[in-house]
């Protein structure tokens, strides 16, 4: 049996069901768990099939893929990758233009589907079974028919196709066709033989299939995958997929809480009680508290860090970006040392961490406020006001803010890293900043509803604070929108 020595990547396409996000991203450079999609799929041609050439098929915002190509080289060093400029065709007019350059059987595989824990290795059975076979197509089984209307199916004779259906309104049966296949150079041949669609008004890839099936003298057999398969469409296909890898792996992330203090002795014992056993490592970054608030923290057998901040409380930015440079988790969590939050609530913040980026309570539940706290209707306002000013202007992300001081949230430690050399604010106007910053780089900030508990030690809220609060967010926001740049790559 011959080595499949060449692999295609179609990493062309505009995307267009899933903008705004691909107005920057293409989508073969969507992140799942630390690498793009356009990384795993070299990354399985090479590790499953022993590829040594791979050329990837580029267009829209080709800069970028062809930056990610440069990383990619760096961390697959034995791959040769080049990319080739599509034609604006089509993927079957795309491949069709490597033919000057591929003179043997290759392997293709689209640029926004992702593969989880696959078995394309059954490619290489079924090139055994059937050497001399013309092409093999990836398929799967599933009861899900919807997830064939929107691709194509197959009808087999044992395990050679037939006939191909792009995007059938009923669906023959339960067989989902994917975007792996293996073709011979016997697909060039076929391309100048098919005829354009007359829906799109140009030659589809299916219908070459399909021709080769039906014309081919060798055929065209499939290859029954056992994986997850996503394909990305849309911004909820990404989403699903995110969540989808992160609620398998979860067991394996490490979770750490930071508690920054500042002559909270009150309380500190009781919130550190109330969240221990919930977290893998608790960090208490001590503001130079001049009571006993270090001490009950030792006391309690917790990381304990001194922040030189002089007690003014006015460097809190400061102080939770130096504790969380202390910690160790895959999952960072703040929360305030003032009693005003319960870990009841962080379950929920976990969950929505499956396919979020960061994930911030609110405040403005009135059920889930204790009576007698101090969030009264002007504080509320106020950060309402600030939160839907946030949303407009980054309405094409697609934000939903309604709370931009609430100081129990977490961030993946992965997505706060690539947001981190933009954060500079002091004070506690560090969250909404973050906020911010997840929001322009393009990932995804989720706000849930969280319990707000009388807090110890509580400081009212004056109609000077909250100009003082509205002019320093304004500035933040046309800083972070004017001055710094609307859009970020995240990186």
């Amino acid at each position: 049996m011959k080595k499949i020595r060449i692999g295609v990547i179609a990493a062309a396409g505009k995307g267009t069901r899933a903008y705004p996000r691909t107005s920057f991203i293409p989508k073969p450079l969507f992140v799942i768990e630390g690498k793009s999609i356009l990384h795993r799929n070299v990354e399985l041609m090479v590790k499953t099939f022993g590829i040594e050439k791979v050329y990837v098929l580029v267009g829209h915002l080709k800069e970028q893929i062809i930056s990610e190509i440069d990383h990619i080289r760096l961390a697959i060093p034995k791959v040769v990758i080049e990319p080739v400029d599509w034609t604006k065709k089509g993927l079957a007019s795309d491949v069709a233009s490597l033919e000057k350059t591929i003179r043997e059987p290759f392997l293709t595989i689209l640029g926004d589907e992702f593969y989880y824990r696959t078995d394309h290795d059954e490619f290489l059975k079924v090139l055994k079974k059937h050497p001399n076979m013309a092409a093999s197509i990836g398929i799967v089984k599933t009861s899900l028919l919807s997830r064939i209307r929107k691709n194509y199916s197959v009808v087999l004779e044992n395990d050679k196709i037939v006939n191909l259906v792009e995007k059938p309104e009923n669906p023959p049966n339960e067989l989902l066709g994917l975007g792996s296949y293996y073709f011979t150079p016997e697909y060039f041949e076929f391309y100048k033989k098919t005829p354009a669609s007359q829906k799109s008004g140009v030659i589809e890839i299916t219908d070459v299939i399909d021709k080769m099936a039906k014309e081919s003298k060798t055929g065209v057999y499939a290859t029954t995958l056992s994986c997850e398969y996503f394909n990305i469409n849309s911004m909820q296909d990404y989403y699903h997929a995110v969540y989808e890898v992160r609620n398998d792996l979860f067991h394996k992330f490490k979770t750490s809480l930071v508690i920054p203090t500042n002559n909270n002795e009150r309380s500190i014992t009781d919130v550190i009680v109330d969240f221990k056993d919930k977290f893998n490592e608790i960090i208490v970054i001590d503001n130079e508290s001049t009571d006993e608030t270090l001490a009950l923290s030792k006391k309690e057998k917790v990381k304990t860090y001194t922040f030189p901040g002089d007690g003014d409380p006015t460097r809190l930015g400061e102080q939770v970006r130096r504790g969380i440079e202390y910690t160790t988790g895959d999952i960072i969590v703040v929360v305030s040392p003032d009693g005003s939050f319960r870990s009841k609530d962080f379950p929920k913040l976990l969950e929505y961490m499956k396919d979020s980026d960061m994930v911030i309570g609110t405040r403005t539940t009135r059920q889930m406020i204790e009576q007698g706290s101090n969030l009264k209707p002007l504080y509320r306002l106020v950060n309402l006001l600030m939160g839907k000013l946030v949303e407009v202007f980054w309405w094409g992300q697609e934000p939903r803010f309604t709370d931009v001081d609430c100081q129990f949230f977490s961030v993946w430690r992965e997505s706060y890293e690539r947001v981190k050399p933009q954060l500079f604010t002091q004070d506690r106007k560090f969250i909404v900043e973050l906020m911010i910053d997840i929001v322009r780089s393009h990932m995804r900030c989720i706000e849930i509803p969280v319990s707000y508990f009388k807090p110890v030690g509580q400081v009212e809220y004056r109609v000077r604070d909250m100009f003082s609060d509205v002019v320093h967010i304004m500035k933040l926001i046309l800083s972070k929108k004017f001055y710094l740049g609307e859009n970020r790559d995240g990186e």
